[in-house]
């Protein structure tokens, strides 16, 4: 759980350039590949996160513009890859403006009240567990896989 808005800050700071260059390597070919028919495609996936950026920071209660919970996803790459630097500007830009007592404060995530610290650390645990399908699928699809949390074996 988040205590201090400048750890909160910086982690997501460093969590969504990591996801941006995932989401950069997408191509609308690449969109469409899934596991199977039954699983999410790339696309869904990279845009469930991308709306999960700002879903989660306004069930924080905070006012952060952009593609939220239920937005419709773009046929393209470039949209996708444009949305979600959008979001993670504005939720960045947000999370700047609050203090550390406004983690603390309570907050409602879907009828489960937590603080909004633990819940800014659900959605940093979701992202990353999300970017983890993408990929995979990512490789099945032929795409280059940035560095993460270490070289991959597409670094240079």
């Amino acid at each position: 759980m988040y205590t201090s808005k400048q750890q909160l800050v910086q982690d997501v700071k460093m969590l969504t350039a990591t996801t941006q260059t995932c989401i950069n390597e997408l191509t609308d070919e690449s969109l469409s590949q899934a596991v199977s028919e039954k699983d999410r495609t790339l696309g869904e996936i990279a845009w469930h996160i991308t709306t999960s950026v700002v879903g989660f920071a306004n069930q924080a209660g905070l006012k952060a513009e952009g593609a939220g919970f239920g937005a419709d996803m773009p046929e393209s790459a470039e949209a996708m890859k444009q949305a979600y630097q959008e979001n993670a500007n504005a939720v960045i830009e947000q999370y700047e403006a609050l203090t550390d007592e406004d983690l603390m404060k309570e907050v409602d995530f879907f009828g489960h009240p937590m603080p909004m610290g633990a819940l800014l650390s659900a959605y940093t645990l979701h992202e990353v567990h999300h970017r983890g399908q993408m990929t995979v699928l990512m490789r099945q699809a032929d795409l280059k896989v940035p560095s993460i949390y270490g070289p991959s074996r597409d670094g240079e």
